[in-house]
């Protein structure tokens, strides 16, 4: 039998030993070590143990020697209202996104838990938190996948429909009437049931709708198409006349070659290429010699002649992408694209060959025609006005050295 006079002087004496006051506290340490000290069993001493015991392992890392280092850390412990409220944050985690189905067991979960809220990190319910998560979110895939193929379904056929309607017409009526029977016959998975139903409906009454209107415009068309055909030939015809009009505005009546109008509209094409590109290009002025002579001696009709033929030469050895026209009376300008120097010099010989082997014959009379002509580099002037005023000056150079001549701006004659 346990002796408590004993045990009571003996922590008297010890704690008097050690110069110690005698709390309440240092009282209830030092009785209890001369309990263990004698094997005795006290009935406060076994139930501080065994709260001391049922602490978690993280709590156990306190010093803990008497009911208050016990009360202390009990205190710090979640109140009840603490945890219902946790739980009911879990209700919502939990609370599926797309897939229902759960909805009934996650209740029975957390209300089973608010029942005793202290069990919510218990092993069994961190457990079925664990499993129930990982189900909802599976089957939350599941749906969401389903939803997804649906949907797709649905608007490949409205793509194919409208696709095979809007550009096949009555060629493909068989096989836009099989798409709308697909899409009538959908087959939609239960997780978007709900959903998808009311759009395939919605849909299919718009298909209907379509096509009915499609008809409509047909009938329309049908009884219209001659007064169509006749517009559409009056179009054609003032499009021709317009056609005509502004070819007439660019081209030069007499020699068939773009007039001053025609030259300035691609000359700014030129300029365009030249400043995006840098494409090279030559300016290239003619002029008759003694034009004048041929007019006084034989007449305008055989001047007209003579610009014609030096016009018609001009343009037989002029390329689709260079540029030939009649700038006034006797003059000619081209614009000649080249990669080398070397190219202008020798169509500038070919013109001068060519003209040179021509025979012209006006009313018996044999007229042997020459020309004299200025070139510029367009890439050594800072504006087109610069490098054409420049061949003009060395055109009028070659008429006055004596005509029958061409003069480069790089110092070359020929």
């Amino acid at each position: 039998m346990v002796n408590i006079k004993e045990l009571t002087k003996n922590t008297l004496f010890q704690l008097k030993n050690e110069n110690m006051e005698t709390t309440p506290e240092n009282y209830f340490v030092e009785f209890k070590k001369q309990s263990y000290a004698l094997n005795a069993k006290i009935e406060e001493i076994e139930l501080f143990e065994k709260i001391k015991e049922s602490l978690t392992n993280e709590e156990k890392q306190n010093k803990i020697e008497s009911f208050k280092d016990l009360a202390i850390i009990l205190a710090k412990r979640t109140s009840k209202e603490e945890l219902k409220k946790l739980i009911f944050c879990f209700e919502q985690m939990l609370t599926p996104s797309a897939d229902f189905n759960f909805i009934e067991e996650i209740e029975n979960f957390i209300i089973e838990i608010l029942k005793n809220p202290q069990n919510v990190t218990s092993d069994e319910s961190i457990n079925k938190l664990k499993e129930i998560s990982q189900r909802r979110l599976d089957s939350d895939r599941k749906v969401l996948k389903d939803k997804t193929d649906d949907i797709v379904k649905l608007t490949s056929l409205m793509s194919r429909y409208f696709d095979k309607t809007l550009n096949d017409g009555e060629n493909s009526t068989e096989e836009i009437m099989k798409i709308k029977d697909e899409l009538i016959n959908l087959n939609i998975s239960n997780s978007s049931h709900r959903e998808l139903k009311i759009v395939q409906k919605k849909l299919i009454d718009t298909i209907y709708k379509i096509e009915n209107s499609l008809k409509q415009n047909k009938q329309i068309i049908t009884d219209n198409k001659e007064k169509f055909d006749y517009l559409n030939k009056q179009i054609e015809e003032l499009q021709n006349e317009l056609n005509l009009v502004k070819e007439e505005h660019q081209i030069d009546f007499l020699t068939g070659i773009l007039n001053r109008r025609g030259y300035n509209q691609e000359v700014e094409k030129m300029e365009k290429k030249f400043s995006i590109f840098n494409g090279d290009y030559a300016v290239v002025f003619y002029d008759i010699d003694h034009f004048k002579d041929i007019n006084d001696k034989y007449g305008h009709n055989c001047g007209d002649a003579v610009l014609k033929s030096f016009a018609g030469i001009l343009k037989n050895l002029t390329r689709k992408e260079d540029i030939i026209a009649r700038y006034g009376g006797e003059e000619f300008i081209a614009l000649i694209n080249y990669q080398d120097e070397i190219e202008v010099e020798r169509y500038v010989k070919r013109v001068k060959k060519a003209l040179s082997n021509s025979n012209f014959i006006y009313k018996e009379a044999n007229i042997k025609l020459k020309f004299s002509a200025g070139v510029t580099y367009r890439n050594k002037y800072n504006s087109f006005n610069e490098a054409k005023k420049r061949a003009d000056e060395l055109l009028y150079e070659a008429k006055h050295k004596g005509r029958d001549r061409i003069i480069l701006d790089n110092g070359i004659e020929i």
